[in-house]
Order: structure tokens, then sequence, then C-alpha cells
């Protein structure tokens, strides 16, 4: 029922009142650069911390906390172009393919743990 009520108001909304989001932006190159980026950071970020982190919470966390740094990483970074970087605008599609990166770097860090504890375990 919510969500015949959501389709509802989604489709009752004046077509004028609701934000153009083009697709094919996504698939701009600047996108992928973002997500590789910061999936690289996080998942580096997660061998790290796993590794080596001295303050307990972050090595009792490190797939949580560096997911979360990445992304208010990524959002600093965005909101610096705003107001800070000269020539530069912030944008919120690159925070959040940003996330995006951040999370796909998590799930890497995971499928080669996955890989190297299965191998382990068959030896």
């Amino acid at each position: 029922m919510l969500w015949a009520l959501f389709i509802l108001i989604i489709c009752g909304v004046p077509g004028h009142r609701i934000p153009r989001v083009d697709f094919l932006d996504w698939l701009k190159p600047d996108k992928l650069v973002h997500l590789f980026v910061f999936g690289v950071l996080c998942f580096l970020m997660i061998r790290g911390l796993t590794k080596s982190a001295t303050v307990e919470f972050l090595h009792s966390h490190p797939r949580l906390w560096s997911v979360l740094i990445s992304i208010a990483y990524g959002a600093l970074i965005e909101v610096l172009q705003a107001t800070v970087f000269i020539d530069r605008s912030g944008d919120v599609r690159d925070a959040l393919a940003d996330a995006i990166g951040a999370l796909i770097g998590m799930w890497v860090f995971d499928y080669f743990q996955k890989k190297k504890s299965a191998r382990h375990s068959s030896s």
C-alpha cells in the first residue's frame, strides 16, 4: 500500500517541479574516475587499518571506518571545490560517485579476502 501511495504521489507531481536528472551524466568519464579513485582509497584504507591500526576502534571495524571516512572525504572535497578551490565547482553527483566508489572498494576488498581465505583453507 505504501509503495502504491508513493507511486501515486510521484506521478501526481507536476512535471515542471521534478528535477531533471540525465542518466547519461553517469556515463561520463569523470564519474568513472570518482568511482575508481575513491574505490582505491577505501580498499587501501581497509587494508592498512586491518594490518596496522593502533587505535582500537579503527582496527576493530576497518571496513566501516574506511567507508565512512572515504565518503566524508569525498563530500569535503566537493565542498572545497564549491567554496575554496579556484575554477572548480562542487557537484552532489560527484560526491555520490565517491560514495559508490568507496562501497565498491569495500566489496573488492571483501572479494579478494574471500578468495585468499578459500585458497588457504584448501591448502
